[in-house]
C-alpha cells in the first residue's frame, strides 16, 4: 500500500511536470492530469487547417515557417508528406504553381528548441544540409522537426 500524499504534487514516479505524461505512478501519469490544457495550435485531431485560410511565411531561421490563420503556429516543411511522427497537426498549402506543400506544427510546449525559436533566439545553428548529432531521450518530437530542417541530404 502506498503512503498517503502529504504535500504538493508528488506521488511517485516521474510525472512529467505540470501534469504531463511520465514514466509511472502518481497524479498525471499517462492520462495527462491537470495543467497544460490543449496545447499550442491544437484544434482537434485529424482536421488540420485548410489552405484557403492559412498563409505560410518563412521565419528568419532557415527551414522554419510561421503559419498564419485563425492562430499563428510554428511549422516545418514535412520531409515525408502524408506521415505524422507523433500525431501532430499537419497543414497542406497550395503554392502559386499548383503544387501542394505539407507542413507539420511544431509545439513549443513539447520542444525546447521550438520554444527558443518563438522566444527570439539569435541562431539555432541548424540549417538545410547541416550535419546534426542530436542526443535526446524523449519521444522524438524535436528530432523529427530537426530532420525536417536539415532535409534528406544530411545525417541526423
Amino acid at each position: 500500500m502506498r503512503p498517503p500524499l502529504t504535500c504538493g504534487r508528488g506521488g511517485g514516479g516521474f510525472s512529467g511536470g505540470r501534469g504531463g505524461g511520465g514514466f509511472s505512478g502518481g497524479r498525471g501519469g499517462g492520462s495527462g492530469g491537470r495543467g497544460r490544457g490543449r496545447g499550442f495550435g491544437e484544434r482537434g485531431r485529424g482536421r488540420g487547417m485548410t489552405s484557403s485560410k492559412v498563409i505560410v511565411e518563412p521565419n528568419r531561421h532557415a527551414g522554419v515557417f510561421i503559419a498564419k490563420g485563425k492562430e499563428e503556429a510554428l511549422v516545418t516543411k514535412n520531409l515525408v508528406p502524408g506521415e505524422a511522427v507523433y500525431n501532430e497537426k499537419r497543414i497542406s498549402v497550395q503554392n502559386e504553381d499548383g503544387t501542394k506543400v505539407e507542413y507539420r506544427v511544431w509545439n513549443p510546449f513539447r520542444s525546447k528548441l521550438a520554444a527558443a525559436i518563438l522566444a527570439g533566439v539569435d541562431n539555432i545553428y541548424i540549417k538545410p544540409g547541416a550535419k546534426v548529432l542530436y542526443l535526446g531521450a524523449a519521444s522524438g518530437t524535436t528530432v523529427s522537426h530537426v530532420s525536417d530542417l536539415v532535409g534528406p541530404v544530411s545525417k541526423t
